[in-house]
């Protein structure tokens, strides 16, 4: 946990008297009493929330006026909902003209529409409404206040954009930490940097402006910490690194304790969904934020997973009215964890997986998710950046931007060697070298690709 400030603890209120800024006080104070009701009171208070959305899909939307035709959502309740059909991705997309709602309650304001990152190579379409934008507030400044974070101090993000912004080794420079936490503290100064700006350069810039607070991707994190513990040294300004955008191992974040002695934390959002769950603030756990979205982990056949057991993530919206999704498969696999101690009924994502094409397939079918000794890797070589691809059950390529290309036959066998005893499989493993290894269309990198079907 990052260090506790007084400010922070309690719910702020705004430094205007904008009409707006009021509003969302009153829905923090709301979220503050709500994350200690019991798992019974949270599920009350979501029934009323879906029984309405339920209607107005069924009445508004095209699209669910058919698929909600056999439900009765008069009297839809937390056990029934299930009976409504998943939604998968690519139905999403093909759906897309007639999903939308073709009207809205007029306390929800106008919708605005937006485009996923097509980071899986199927972008879809998406609606949202002020009272979305209201909640998308909200869970941020909840995660602020969870997190404890004290707004005085200087923060950083590091992070991809396609464009040109933020690429110069000095990167750009603001006056606060932006919205919405500036509508209530006086927020110490803020830069940004685009991780396209190579990691040396990275590093030199946060050694020059020394922040308490960074936020990047988990990938570009990991090759932050390994420069550092290279050439031994470090970042004592630094309490906290905030990841988002990709999943974290349990490696990453003991490197970051080990390199920093910083604490990482993460959150669970989506273009589609807004935040979806937050690290809960005594564990490394995440919090589903029930107040705006159910979430289910099923298996394949559709039957829930037991505790621990991982799973396809679904998850129904609560709130966007514009653009309905109920029971939407965002095509990211976790698993529930046990009720936490920390005293929040809200529900407990023990982990958080990434995509089916981050599972690795075994010859025999049985998938996994992959571990391939990312530390006794970075031992054997300096390697910059590395992804493996999976072409066929049996072989993987391992593609590497190293400081000194081409690395000698006796690193490559080492690399070989423990690639199949971490994947627990001995793999055929080819070895490519790239002078760089490319985001998805919304700044993503995995680190793992499978290009095979499952079986």
């Amino acid at each position: 946990m990052s260090q506790l400030h007084p400010a922070a603890t309690t719910i702020p209120k705004p430094l205007t008297g904008n009409p707006e800024d009021a509003l969302l006080h009153s829905v923090l104070q709301q979220l503050d009493k709500s994350q200690w009701w019991s798992r019974a009171q949270l599920e009350q208070g979501c029934l009323p929330q879906l029984q309405r959305l339920l209607q107005h899909a069924k009445t508004h939307s095209p699209f669910y006026q058919q698929r909600l035709r056999q439900i009765d959502v008069s009297s839809a309740n937390l056990e029934n909902y299930v009976e409504i059909p998943v939604l998968n991705r690519a139905q999403l997309q093909a759906i897309n003209a007639t999903i939308d709602a073709d009207s809205l309650p007029p306390d929800h304001g106008a919708p605005k529409e937006t485009m996923t990152s097509g980071s899986t190579g199927a972008p879809v379409r998406i609606r949202g409404t002020g009272v979305t934008a209201l909640l998308w507030q909200a869970f941020n400044l909840r995660e602020h206040m969870w997190q404890q974070r004290d707004p005085h101090q200087t923060a950083c993000s590091i992070r991809w954009r396609s464009d040109s912004i933020g690429k110069s080794a000095a990167g750009i420079a603001l006056p606060d930490w932006g919205a919405p936490i500036n509508q209530f503290y006086k927020t110490g100064p803020s830069y940004y940097l685009n991780s396209a700006v190579d990691v040396a350069q990275q590093k030199l810039w946060l050694e020059n402006i020394r922040p308490a607070y960074l936020m990047s991707h988990p990938s570009n994190v990991a090759a932050l910490a390994e420069l550092f513990r290279r050439e031994g040294s470090d970042l004592p300004s630094l309490l906290e690194i905030r990841t988002v955008g990709e999943s974290i191992s349990l490696e990453l974040r003991k490197l970051v304790r080990d390199v920093f002695s910083a604490s990482l934390t993460d959150f669970y959002s989506s273009q589609e969904l807004g935040y979806i769950a937050l690290q809960c603030p005594q564990h490394e756990h995440y919090h589903v934020q029930t107040e705006s979205v159910l979430v289910e982990v099923l298996r394949e056949d559709g039957t829930p997973c037991d505790v621990h057991e991982i799973g396809r993530l679904v998850i129904t919206s609560l709130r966007n009215y514009a653009t309905p999704l109920l029971r939407y498969d965002i095509g990211d696999y976790g698993a529930l964890g046990e009720p936490c101690s920390c005293g929040r009924g809200l529900p407990v994502l023990h982990s958080i997986n990434g995509r089916v094409r981050n599972m690795l397939q075994l010859p025999d079918g049985n998938r996994r998710w992959p571990n391939f000794g990312f530390q006794k890797m970075m031992d054997i070589a300096e390697l910059r950046q590395f992804q493996l691809v999976q072409w066929q059950p049996d072989a993987i390529e391992l593609k590497l931007v190293v400081a000194a290309s081409p690395l000698s036959p006796v690193q490559e066998a080492n690399l070989q060697r423990v690639l199949c005893e971490s994947l627990g499989y001995p793999f055929h493993i080819t070895i490519s070298y790239h002078a760089a290894l490319p985001r998805s269309a919304g700044g993503k990198f995995e680190d793992f690709i499978s290009l095979i079907s499952p079986a």
